[in-house]
């Protein structure tokens, strides 16, 4: 419930917010080190925080260190919001940073307590708090400097605060849990509007609240006084954001400027520099940081020196592997005639030629989507009368059309039934059907199949109108990787497998929808035989 109400809060105040941000003077403006070349409203940030505040204060049962994390909150989003507006001297931005933290530490009573050794080994006060001051304000800081393409600190924070959910939840830290799954709920419906191209920013309001948000998380869902899990797991959650950080300023300091002054050595600079494009960069970072969280998860009961020794492998071979490749001038997309003479590039250009991939790849996914319908159908069983139910509605909705529209587009009503019927199919072979049954193994065939047709669709062919975003990477790893973890999230038996072949099913008929040039009774007449085959064959005989 946090989660979803943060992310439809932060979704509905977004529009408004970035109207009135024109009012406000809370504008970024292209030019120097930006990537935008228009004026984008920067007050996703104050969206977010809105989300979080509704969601804590209508779902969570709040306890004092809550309410004080809380203030700490609006009190670096209020120094963020008239950073975005006047663009505050450097120390004002610290002041309110170190007045947030204080506020956490002292009468929130959140610090770096202990450290994992052999066993837990407790911290003495003097050096608990300067630990604890410098590593939240290290982190806010991380964050606000990696905000520097759509989505970037979005989508990683969102990957960093899923983790410490997870986290939290193992721990026996309830309100930690509902407080991190509120922050990423806001996130996500920050996303919304700010996956590239973004319409709208979060600005340094939303990136320091982030920042410092996953960093008293992180240490709440870890120093706790039973805690079980490695003091060092948040830095290896963050070691990305750190590592970026640390580089880019003993980089400037080595070459004589301040440590704080722009520049464009950050990692996503470097790797857009190597040929990657806007959304290959932030696609990147994200599956680093989807490494990471795995990393985390599974290292989570390590020692601290254990957790800081993959640290460091990371930092030294992620430094190496961006030197190596900028020293040899390698490059992601070379030049046209270098890419003219590789065999493969050949090869996906004739692949490429009308009639060819584009008829096949549209031809195997439609096999296979529909060929994992029939093996449903199949082996249906009778259902509840509230299925029965909703299957003869979805069918009436299908065969009205198939009389009247004949060869146009699918309306809403008709695609929504299509997926609904996808729902209710996956719903069938994971929660209905028995798992050891003969055909079981050929459904995963077919969505296999599923799941290449749909990427050569998307990432070869120049005809997509659908393309696969950074977001897009963000939900297919939440929905498909973090059910799969050991002690995650409890779902039924078939949850997670359920989970993975809904969203597959779902890209691929998305997929399907968007052919430009597709005649559409061919999929009328489909989806009302899967229909017609779930409401009759449990009245046949075997």
């Amino acid at each position: 419930m946090p989660f979803l109400l943060a992310m439809v809060v932060s979704m509905a105040w977004l529009p408004a917010f970035a109207k009135l941000a024109t009012r406000w003077g809370v504008i970024d403006r292209p030019g120097g080190r930006k990537v935008h070349a228009t004026p984008i409203p920067r007050i996703g940030g104050l969206a977010m925080v809105v989300g979080l505040f509704v969601a804590a204060l209508v779902v969570i049962p709040l306890e004092p260190r809550d309410r004080w994390f809380l203030l700490a909150v609006a009190v670096l989003t209020l120094f963020g919001v008239l950073d975005d507006r006047l663009d505050l001297d450097y120390r004002v931005k610290f002041a309110g940073q170190l007045a947030a933290v204080l506020l956490v530490v002292f009468p929130g009573d959140i610090r770096v307590a202990a450290v994992t050794l052999d066993d837990r080994v407790l911290l003495p006060y003097a050096l608990s708090v300067p630990l604890t001051v410098v590593f939240l304000v290290g982190i806010t800081n991380a964050i606000n400097l990696a905000d520097g393409l759509d989505g970037l600190a979005g989508g990683t924070t969102f990957l960093c605060l899923a983790a410490l959910a997870l986290l939290a939840h193992g721990n026996g830290e309830p309100a930690v849990a509902a407080l991190a799954l509120a922050f990423a709920g806001a996130v996500l419906g920050f996303l919304r509007y700010n996956t590239f191209p973004a319409s709208v920013f979060m600005g340094d309001a939303g990136s320091q609240v982030l920042g410092f948000a996953v960093g008293v998380l992180s240490l709440r869902a870890t120093q706790g006084a039973t805690s079980v899990v490695s003091a060092a797991t948040p830095v290896l959650l963050l070691a990305l954001p750190i590592l970026d950080t640390l580089s880019v300023m003993v980089q400037r300091v080595s070459e004589g400027r301040s440590p704080f002054s722009a520049d464009k050595n950050h990692i996503h600079h470097k790797l857009m520099a190597l040929g990657f494009d806007h959304h290959e960069a932030v696609m990147v970072i994200y599956a680093v940081q989807a490494d990471l969280f795995l990393l985390a998860y599974w290292l989570r009961y390590e020692s601290d020196l254990t957790i800081a020794a993959v640290v460091s492998v990371f930092f030294g071979g992620a430094i190496l592997l961006l030197q190596a490749a900028l020293r040899h001038g390698w490059r992601f997309r070379g030049p046209p005639s270098t890419r003219a003479q590789a065999p493969l590039t050949r090869l996906l250009d004739r692949l490429r030629a009308p009639g060819v991939l584009p008829r096949w790849t549209y031809v195997t996914l439609a096999v296979a989507v529909f060929g994992y319908a029939g093996l449903v159908c199949f082996e249906a069983v009778r259902l509840s009368p509230d299925v029965e139910v909703l299957l003869e509605a979805l069918l009436a909705v299908a065969l009205v059309p198939l009389a009247v529209l004949r060869g146009k587009p699918l309306n809403v009503l008709e695609r929504a039934a299509l997926y609904v019927t996808v729902t209710v199919l996956v719903y069938i072979d994971s929660a209905v059907l028995p798992p050891d049954r003969p055909l079981a193994h050929w459904t995963w065939v077919a969505v296999g199949v599923a799941i290449v047709a749909t990427v050569v669709r998307l990432r070869i062919l120049p005809d997509r109108r659908f393309v696969l975003t950074p977001l897009d990477l963000i939900v297919l790893f939440v929905a498909l990787v973090v059910p799969s973890l050991a002690d995650s999230i409890a779902l039924p038996d078939g949850g997670a497998a359920g989970i993975a072949k809904l969203v597959v099913l779902f890209y691929s008929l998305e997929t399907l929808l968007t052919r430009t040039d597709a005649g559409f009774m061919w999929l009328r007449i489909a989806m009302s035989a899967v229909l017609a085959g779930l409401i009759v064959r449990p009245l046949l005989p075997l």
